[in-house]
């Protein structure tokens, strides 16, 4: 993959496209590091993340740990990486629990405390007996997550490297949102890297450490959030009048429309 550089990466894309979607992308992904893809409706990131987790077919070339994507079964890229997309069917009589333990491989071992805790951690305990079907939206997405964090969980699974999450936020509360912040935190400390959409462009501000902006299928724009959140540029990707407003040593973003 001679366009792009070699370092501390965990991913490279290489002119990555899907016809009428994508049009060619090229991007590394960093062991460590959490990047946010924003960008407006039908820009192509939950597109970009099926083809970062090997479900969607594209053209072009995606390196994982400098193999090519293509190579890994999916079992093998089942234990390096986790995807949650925006929606999943389930069966609505299956009890979280028994959910849960489907993210859980034959092989790994002491599982129980991990499980635990992420389960207190997203307040799941009293929801382990339940069909799944008579969750909430929010109680749903928490289930979720906490199954794609446990799938790569690095204590667990030392091969888990990976979490890839279309607009995860969808659902969750305000304390929700700062629990799913911290477990981020604490996985890409533990070595774990996280790529993830969203429409927050405040929270994207605040958590990235690089952010990659698309508009119309195309990256516009990769880098840390300071040298890509420009009033101007994101103004004319979603095509509005986007001010930053300081306050203290804060900044943050808000839209302005014309009145009706």
């Amino acid at each position: 993959m001679n366009n792009v550089q070699v370092t501390n990466q965990l991913m490279a894309l290489n002119q990555v496209s899907v016809r009428n979607r994508l049009m060619p992308l090229t991007a590394l992904v960093q062991q460590g590091e959490q990047i946010h893809i924003i960008g407006p409706n039908g820009s192509g990131k939950s597109t970009l993340l099926a083809c970062m987790a090997g479900i969607l077919p594209y053209s072009g070339a995606i390196d994982l740990q400098q193999k090519c994507l293509s190579q890994y079964s999916h079992c093998q890229l089942a234990r390096y990486r986790a995807w949650l997309s925006q929606q999943i069917s389930s069966v609505p009589i299956m009890p979280v629990f028994q959910y849960l333990q489907l993210h859980l491989a034959a092989h790994l071992v002491n599982c129980d405390g991990v499980l635990s805790e992420l389960c207190s951690f997203f307040k799941l305990g009293k929801f382990l007996e339940t069909p799944v079907g008579n969750l909430s939206g929010g109680e749903w997405q928490r289930v979720r997550l906490t199954g794609v964090f446990l799938q790569v969980w690095p204590s667990i699974n030392l091969e888990g490297k990976l979490l890839l999450l279309d607009e995860p936020t969808n659902n969750l509360d305000i304390t929700q949102v700062a629990a799913l912040d911290l477990l981020i935190k604490k996985f890409c400390e533990l070595g774990g890297t996280v790529v993830m959409s969203g429409h927050d462009l405040n929270h994207s501000y605040d958590k990235a450490d690089r952010i990659w902006l698309l508009a119309d299928g195309s990256l516009v724009a990769n880098g840390k959030p300071d040298e890509v959140m420009k009033e101007n540029t994101l103004s004319r990707v979603f095509a509005a009048d986007i001010k930053c407003v300081p306050e203290k040593t804060d900044k943050y973003w808000r839209v302005f429309l014309p009145e009706l």
